[in-house]
């Protein structure tokens, strides 16, 4: 593996003490972190393979997303206008019902592709769909190929009396999350780790998707496997007739105290939106040490509320960032999520000190990489961890005077400002271009071809349509 020098770059370490660097190095060897430095004037001459004057660049750990679904990436746009209750039923199915292999493949490519030109350099794959071995292969394939860091969620569903469609008993499902486990954790020189999908809330309690006794075993063989768990939780509109509030009343309980109940939560378990969780809720999982997954941009275009994120930071629960997924929001630009953080938090306690924007950079990168518990390996710029490094240009026009140059680039600056992407000391994205994998643009083409092709199939072909041209065509109004 090449010996790598970053030099003249503003280095954002996230180290214990936070250190920042104006102009600082980062020495990569064999794939990890040699050292990291406040001063590049020590290298002016070594050995180094490849020099990378970070001059007017931000140099920091990869970013993390925490929560993503990567074949979402096919279906951008189509979601404008739907409550989260309504997406799942009126987009989310009828899709689902249509995703091949092939489509699996082309998404992951293109999500992978997305992720490594916004500094994205790992992520949580929470899989909502029922997956063979042949597509947790299309799955985590083309990542691996890319080079980016995975972790893959294999959901655990079974047949039950109200889910009656699904092919495997519980023993069989359980038994085939094992088989990928021992498949795949730590495949690819690492890039690769599996976790758990484990769906406990309303939406999937309710529906008998879901069941106390999947929860209670896919949990235990959660802890056997060291896993993580990831699941969708308190999500949804305050309607009374459907979702979370509707379970709500119907049960009494919320979902983070029907884990408890269960007594299942503990620090396996990543609980991603939380938009509706209560302040006890929140109690009962910084006490547990149960993480929280904030997808700030995902919640907003469904008109579903604001996250207690800031509450959780301050009570002490790892709270992380997430895209969600391009199908909802559009996006798989953490930069993007974490100027979100900032102002939605802001927004929501009418409080300008709520979340500042180093705590929103540490949901992306520490916390996240905590979450996960990859905390030893990622998630900070530190001498013996794996050399995931962003480099984006803070020069750009539209990020302007840099007086203080991480809010100012969080706030005013991009993910596609990205100029190099590093995973295990790997040079992976530079300069527009990518290391590995098939020709982008072709993936894109084919991306586009084959989610036309299944929205058509789904009966979904008038959600490929603007809105413009329909009202374009009432006839105007006339005075008499």
């Amino acid at each position: 593996m090449p010996r790598i020098l970053i030099k003249n770059g503003y280095v954002v370490t996230v180290n214990d003490n936070r250190d920042v660097w104006p102009d600082g190095a980062v020495i990569i060897s064999n794939g990890k972190i040699e050292a990291v430095h406040p001063s590049s004037g020590a290298f002016a001459q070594g050995n180094f393979d490849e020099v990378i004057d970070a001059k007017g660049c931000l140099v920091m750990p990869g970013l993390i997303n925490a929560h993503q679904h990567h074949w979402y990436s096919l279906f951008k746009g189509m979601a404008d206008g739907l409550l989260l209750e309504d997406w799942i039923g009126d987009l989310v199915f009828p899709l689902v019902k249509h995703l091949s292999t092939d489509a699996m493949q082309v998404s992951s490519y293109q999500c992978g592709l997305e992720m490594l030109a916004t500094g994205t350099t790992c992520s949580f794959n929470h899989s909502v769909t029922v997956t063979t071995p042949e597509i947790v292969k299309a799955i985590i394939a083309p990542q691996a190929e890319l080079g980016i860091r995975q972790v893959f969620g294999k959901e655990l569903r079974c047949r039950n009396p109200r889910f009656t469609a699904h092919p495997l008993s519980l023993d069989e499902s359980l038994a085939a999350v094992k088989e990928d486990v021992q498949r795949w954790n730590d495949a690819h020189d690492g890039l690769v780790r599996m976790g758990m999908v484990i769906e406990a809330n309303a939406h999937w309690t309710s529906s008998g998707m879901s069941t106390e006794e999947l929860i209670l075993r896919g949990t235990d063989l959660a802890r056997a496997l060291d896993l993580r768990i990831s699941s969708h939780i308190a999500a949804g509109t305050f309607s009374l007739e459907k979702g979370f509030l509707q379970h709500l009343r119907h049960t009494g309980r919320t979902d983070v105290r029907y884990l408890m109940q269960l007594g299942v939560l503990d620090e396996h378990w990543l609980l991603a939106h939380c938009i509706h969780c209560t302040e006890l809720d929140l109690e009962q999982m910084a006490h547990v040490g149960a993480s929280l997954v904030y997808t700030p941009t995902s919640e907003a275009i469904r008109g579903g509320g604001i996250a207690p994120a800031a509450n959780a930071s301050d009570l002490g629960i790892t709270t992380a960032l997430g895209t969600d997924g391009p199908m909802v929001d559009y996006s798989d630009d953490m930069f993007e999520q974490i100027k979100a953080c900032v102002l939605f938090q802001h927004q929501r306690h009418l409080d300008p000190t709520r979340m500042p924007v180093e705590c929103a950079v540490e949901m992306a990168t520490i916390n996240a990489a905590r979450a996960l518990g990859l905390d030893d390996e990622i998630g900070s710029l530190e001498p013996g961890k794996q050399a995931d490094i962003a480099i984006f240009d803070m020069r750009r026009r539209h990020v302007g005077p840099l007086q203080r140059p991480l809010s100012a680039f969080v706030c005013a600056g991009k993910g596609s400002d990205a100029k190099a992407v590093l995973v295990n000391g790997q040079i992976v994205y530079r300069d527009g271009q990518f290391a590995n994998g098939p020709d982008p643009q072709e993936v894109l083409r084919e991306a586009e071809r084959v989610g036309a092709d299944i929205a058509k199939r789904a009966g979904l072909a008038n959600r490929l349509t603007s809105l413009w041209p329909l009202r374009l065509a009432t006839e105007p109004v006339t005075a008499s």
